[in-house]
C-alpha cells in the first residue's frame, strides 16, 4: 500500500501557503467564447478553475463540473462539494425565440448557480457577470457614442439588466459583491457554438477562395466604413481576473473592449492577406441563405485537406452573422472607466482577428 510522506505533504503544504489564500473559481458557461477565454486565463495565472457545462467536460489545466443550469436542485447537487469557490464567473446564455422570451431562462440560470455556490461556499467573495453591448440598445439602431456605463437604460426587456438587477439586490447584506463586464463584438476561439464571428468570416473566405472569388465583405455598405469595437476572449478574460481582485470592482458596471475603434474597410483588406486572397468591395450578401448551400463545396475543401467534418449551416449562426456584419451605426464604448479603476491592458484587433484564423487553421477547421 502506498503511504504519503509526511515531509511531501509538509512542504506542499508550505508552497501553498506561500502563494495566499487558494482561489477557486467556477467559470459558467465555459464552453462558450467567453468563458473558455476566462476559465484559460485564470487557469494560466495559477487558478483552481471548474468549468461548470453541461456536458462537465474540462479544459487544459481545469476541472470539469457537469451541471445543469435550468434545473436548481441540481445545482445545488453538482456544487455542494465544492464549499472552497471564492469567484463565480458567469457567461453563460440560453437562446430563446424573443428579447422578451431570453429574460426568463437567462435569468434564472444566473439565480439558480448564484444561489448554489452561496449555499455551498462561504468563501465566496465576488460574481463577475458579462453581458454586452446591448445593454447600450445597438440591437435596435444606434445609440449616442462612446456609449457610457452611466447612460440610461433602453426600453425594456432586456435580460441584462434583469441580471444585474437581480445581482444588486441578491448581494446585499452578503460579503460577496459583483462586477458587470460589458463587451462589445467579441472574438474568440470555439467550434460548436454558432455566435462565432472568426470561424463565420473563415468558412464564407473558404468558400469564396474554392469558387476563385474575392474575399467580399457580404455585409452593408454602412457597416463597412462605421466605426466599431471588439473584445477579444482574452481580453475579456484578463478583465475578468482583474475585476475578480480588485476592489476598484465592486458592484458597478465597466466596458471592455480590446482598444481602439475600427472599421471593416480597413480590417477586411488584412483579413484577406492573411488568407492569401483577393477582396473587394462590399455587397449585401444573405449568409443565412446563400452559405449552407454552400456544403458541398465545403465538403469538397474539407476532403481535400483533411479537415475536421462540419456542417456549416449549422456551426454557425448564420443569420446572428448577417445582424453583426450590417450594423451600419457606430458602435463605440468608451472605456475611460475601467482604465481610471486600474485595468490598462490593450490589444491590437486586426492582429487578434488573424491568430484566430490562425488557430483555427492550426487545429484543422479551415484549410491553412
Amino acid at each position: 500500500m502506498f503511504h504519503e510522506c509526511p515531509s511531501w505533504r509538509h512542504a506542499l503544504q508550505a508552497a501553498r501557503a506561500a502563494m495566499g489564500p487558494l482561489k477557486t473559481a467556477l467559470v459558467a458557461g465555459a464552453s462558450g467564447i467567453v468563458g473558455r477565454g476566462i476559465a484559460e486565463q485564470l487557469a494560466g495565472q495559477g487558478w483552481r478553475v471548474l468549468c461548470a457545462s453541461r456536458s462537465g467536460a474540462a479544459l487544459a489545466g481545469t476541472e470539469g463540473v457537469a451541471v445543469d443550469l435550468m434545473d436548481p436542485a441540481a445545482c445545488a447537487r453538482a456544487l455542494s462539494p465544492h464549499a472552497d469557490i471564492t469567484h463565480l464567473f458567469y457567461a453563460a446564455f440560453q437562446p430563446a425565440p424573443s428579447r422578451a422570451a431570453e429574460v426568463g431562462p437567462n435569468l434564472a440560470m444566473l439565480r439558480h448557480v448564484v444561489e448554489a455556490v452561496q449555499q455551498a461556499s462561504p468563501a465566496l467573495r465576488k460574481v463577475v457577470l458579462v453581458t454586452g453591448a446591448k445593454f447600450y440598445g445597438i440591437q435596435w439602431g444606434a445609440s449616442p457614442t462612446p456609449c457610457r456605463e452611466s447612460d440610461a437604460r433602453q426600453l425594456p426587456p432586456n435580460f441584462y439588466y434583469d441580471q444585474e438587477d437581480w445581482l444588486r439586490q441578491a448581494s446585499r447584506g452578503t460579503p460577496w459583491r459583483w462586477v458587470n463586464l460589458i463587451p462589445p463584438f467579441v472574438s474568440g476561439y470555439a467550434v460548436g457554438n454558432p455566435m462565432n464571428l472568426v470561424l463565420g468570416i473563415g468558412l464564407y473566405a473558404a468558400v469564396c477562395r474554392e469558387l476563385g472569388m474575392p474575399l467580399r465583405f457580404p455585409g452593408s455598405t454602412g457597416a463597412y466604413e462605421a466605426l466599431h469595437q471588439i473584445a477579444d476572449a482574452r481580453q475579456i478574460g484578463a478583465a475578468a481576473a482583474w475585476a475578480a481582485e480588485a476592489s476598484a470592482a465592486e458592484d458597478q458596471a465597466f466596458n471592455v473592449t480590446n482598444g481602439d475603434p475600427a472599421r471593416w474597410c480597413r480590417t477586411w483588406p488584412v483579413l484577406a492577406d492573411a488568407l492569401g486572397m483577393g477582396w473587394a468591395e462590399p455587397k449585401t450578401i444573405p449568409l443565412a441563405d446563400m452559405m449552407p448551400e454552400q456544403q458541398p463545396v465545403w465538403d469538397r475543401i474539407a476532403h481535400r485537406h483533411g479537415l475536421r467534418p462540419v456542417d456549416i449551416g449549422r456551426v454557425v449562426d448564420w443569420r446572428w452573422m448577417d445582424y453583426m456584419l450590417r450594423q451600419a451605426h457606430d458602435i463605440v464604448l468608451a472605456t475611460g472607466k475601467i482604465r481610471r479603476a486600474g485595468f490598462h491592458d490593450c490589444i491590437e484587433t486586426d492582429a487578434t482577428l488573424v491568430q484566430r484564423l490562425r488557430e483555427l487553421q492550426a487545429s484543422e477547421v479551415l484549410p491553412a
